[in-house]
């Protein structure tokens, strides 16, 4: 079943990462929406490592420093919300990228901090990089499979001002 709704976070005003609704309304929801920042992006965290994995098949508007992180569910008291507008909506396996950073974290500050050891996956980011570009598919593959338990959902455009509204839940 596709959903109708895709949902961004509207966090909290104590929270690092709010914005103002006022803000989004008028400007729509870009990748430099400070809300953005509480996805994951596995894509992101070591670009040159990813640029070099790319295959050679992912369109060229597949830009990890423009995607915008979303939910297919409403995980929070209010959100963002806005209907499917686009088909430049990609879902990857949100336990890989979580692995990435892990990786990333051991591999940057190994040498320096005895902790980074409990972030060591055993594998190198080069592995879990090129399982992050196998896991992707496009949202109706995600749908009709939900292979995922945690589906990492990025839009590769922004998102209009005009789509957006502000779905709230009882708690």
């Amino acid at each position: 079943m596709d959903p109708q709704l895709l949902y961004h976070a509207y966090l909290p005003d104590d929270h690092q990462h709010f914005v103002y609704k006022e803000q989004v309304i008028l400007d729509g929801i870009h990748c430099t929406t400070g809300s953005n920042h509480r996805y994951s992006n596995g894509g992101k965290v070591k670009m040159e490592i990813t640029e070099s994995l790319r295959p050679s098949h992912i369109p060229a508007w597949v830009d990890f420093r423009e995607a915008i992180g979303v939910d297919l569910i409403n995980r929070f008291t209010r959100s963002f919300c806005f209907p499917l507008f686009t088909d430049k909506i990609l879902v990857f396996d949100g336990d890989i990228s979580l692995s990435i950073y892990d990786q990333a974290f051991y591999e940057d500050v190994k040498d320096f901090d005895e902790e980074a050891l409990n972030f060591d996956t055993g594998e190198n980011i080069e592995h879990w990089i090129a399982l992050y570009w196998k896991s992707m598919m496009t949202l109706n593959e995600y749908l009709l499979q939900k292979p995922y338990m945690k589906p990492e959902v990025l839009v590769f455009e922004p998102v209009p001002t005009e789509l957006i509204n502000i779905c709230e839940e009882n708690p």
